[in-house]
């Protein structure tokens, strides 16, 4: 596995992981309309 493969893969897993917080803090929180 090279380097740029890797690091392609640290980045997507990263991302997934911060989508998965969001869903579950938005899911957490009612979610309150900002104006």
């Amino acid at each position: 596995m090279t380097y740029r493969h890797q690091l392609r893969l640290q980045v997507a897993s990263l991302a997934s992981a911060f989508v998965f917080a969001a869903l579950m803090i938005s899911a957490a929180v009612p979610v309150v309309p900002v104006a």
